[in-house]
C-alpha cells in the first residue's frame, strides 16, 4: 500500500520533484524496459543537465492515449522546455522524454475575427495550441494553429474495438460554420477512409473552406462522404450546418480538421492563431463546448 501511495504523489508532483532535482527517486519509477534502455547514470546526468537554471514546472495538460496510459506534459517557466511522461495504469513510467521546444509565438499572426469551434455538442482536443508539444501540426506553416478535434467517452473516442467508422462517438456529428462568411470551396464524394487508412493524395478530404471579413479564411476537413450541405457561394451564419464528421483524406480515426489562414490558397497560405469568442485558447487534452452568442 505504501509502495503504490508513493508512487502515487509522484506521479501528481513530478514537476516539482523534477525541479527539486530528485532525479533518483523519478528513476525508481520507471519501467524495467526504461532501465534497460537508459541507464540510472545517464538518467542522473541528463536530468541534471536539463534542469540547470529551472526552478519550477508547470503542468500544461494531462491526456489518456489509450484506456491504461496516460500522458502528462510540464512545460518550464519560460515555455522553452518540456518533460513528457506517460503513466501505464500501475502509475509506472513507460515513457519520458525532455526537450526544447520550437516556438514560433513570438512571431504569431493573430485572427482579426473572432471564432466559434465548428461544432454543437461537447467534443475533445486531440491536437491544438501555440507550440509543437501540444499540436503536431506546429512545424507546417500554413497550419500552424490547426485544431483535431474528436469526441471522448472515458478514456477513449471509440466503443466496441474501433475498428470501423461507426464505432468513433464522433462520426457522424455536425459541423458547422465558426463564423458567418462565404463558401468559395465546397467538395464531396471521397470515400471514408477504413481504421488505419489514410488518404495523403487528398489530404483534406471532403471539406469546405468559408471566406471570412477581412479575407480571412476557416478550413473544415475530413468530412463525411455525402454529408457536405452547402456548395460554393453559399452566404452561411455562424453555426449554419456544413456537413458531418467523416474521416476522409489524411485521417486515421473520425475527427474535425480546423484552421483558419490569411489567403484562399491552403498551399500558399499562413496559419493563423485563432482568436475565440469565449477569450479561452484551448490547447490539447481540453474540453470545448459551443459558444454561439
Amino acid at each position: 500500500m505504501m509502495d503504490t501511495e508513493r508512487k502515487v504523489n509522484i506521479r501528481e508532483e513530478f514537476g516539482i520533484l523534477f525541479a527539486q532535482g530528485d532525479f533518483k527517486k523519478l528513476y525508481d519509477c520507471v519501467s524495467e524496459e526504461f532501465k534497460r534502455q537508459v541507464s540510472l547514470q545517464q538518467f542522473l546526468e541528463q536530468s541534471k543537465l536539463f534542469n540547470q537554471g529551472e526552478q519550477f514546472y508547470r503542468l500544461e495538460t494531462n491526456l489518456y492515449l489509450t484506456p491504461q496510459v496516460e500522458q502528462f506534459i510540464w512545460l518550464n517557466s519560460t515555455q522553452t522546455k518540456f518533460i513528457s511522461v506517460m503513466f501505464d495504469e500501475h502509475n509506472i513510467i513507460q515513457a519520458l522524454v525532455i526537450a526544447p521546444i520550437e516556438s514560433f509565438s513570438e512571431r504569431d499572426r493573430w485572427s482579426t475575427n473572432k471564432y466559434t469551434m465548428p461544432i454543437q455538442s461537447e467534443w475533445f482536443v486531440y491536437w491544438g495550441g501555440k507550440h509543437e508539444v501540444l499540436n503536431y501540426h506546429h512545424l507546417v506553416e500554413n497550419q500552424r494553429y490547426a485544431y483535431d478535434l474528436v469526441v471522448r467517452k472515458g478514456k477513449q473516442s471509440y466503443k466496441n474495438d474501433g475498428m470501423k467508422n461507426e464505432d468513433y462517438y464522433a462520426y457522424g456529428k455536425k459541423v458547422v460554420a465558426p463564423l458567418e462568411g462565404v463558401v468559395i470551396t465546397a467538395v464531396d464524394g471521397q470515400e471514408d477512409n477504413e481504421i488505419g487508412h489514410t488518404n495523403k493524395k487528398n489530404p483534406l478530404g471532403n471539406h469546405v473552406i468559408i471566406e471570412h471579413e477581412g479575407k480571412e479564411y476557416s478550413v473544415l476537413a475530413h468530412l463525411k462522404k455525402g454529408s457536405v450541405s452547402v456548395k460554393k457561394g453559399d452566404v452561411v451564419r455562424k453555426g449554419t450546418l456544413l456537413g458531418r464528421c467523416g474521416n476522409s483524406g489524411n485521417s486515421s480515426e473520425p475527427h474535425i480538421h480546423f484552421h483558419v489562414m490569411d489567403a484562399s490558397d491552403i498551399e500558399t497560405s499562413k496559419s493563423l492563431r485563432i482568436r475565440f469568442h469565449a477569450a479561452v485558447e484551448p490547447i490539447r487534452g481540453d474540453t470545448v463546448i459551443p459558444f454561439f452568442n
